[in-house]
């Protein structure tokens, strides 16, 4: 695509691309490796076509080195303009702990609520840190 704005010449490239499916909590882990050596958490949310096919993530939140605030407003726009079947929260944890803290267990349950009423189903909560990881769901066996 060329368009001509007075002296100034704009270049676009398109670039079709196969959709990239999160098909397993590895996939995951694999994709947001890079969280474990940031200082501070990091919340994205990871938005999902129904079959599991990325579509985009967005942070949501960036907080200091032992929390994070999440702007559920946002997780839902978020979720509305790229027409999400599915979501996944994925956040770091600085201090090493893979557990999920009562307000990451708070924070899971608030999103999967507010997203159910748009029919987007949170898949997962995923903790990253410099050693292990953490799935709220595979913690749960089950949905959150």
């Amino acid at each position: 695509m060329k368009q001509e704005l007075g002296n100034l010449t704009v270049k676009a490239e398109i670039k079709e691309q196969e959709p990239e499916a999160i098909e397993s909590l590895h996939d995951v882990i694999d994709r947001y490796k890079s969280l474990k050596y940031e200082q501070k958490e990091h919340l994205y949310a990871v938005f999902l076509t129904n079959d599991n096919q990325f579509i985009a993530d967005k942070l949501i939140g960036l907080g200091t080195n032992d929390s994070v605030q999440t702007d559920l407003q946002d997780v839902v726009r978020a979720a509305a303009v790229t027409n999400a079947g599915a979501a996944i929260l994925v956040h770091n944890h600085p201090s090493g702990s893979s557990t999920a803290t009562a307000k990451d267990i708070e924070t899971t349950q608030k999103t999967h609520e507010v997203l159910e009423k748009i029919n987007v189903e949170l898949l997962d909560h995923v903790i990253v840190t410099r050693h292990s990881s953490y799935s709220m769901r595979r913690k749960t066996d089950g949905p959150l």
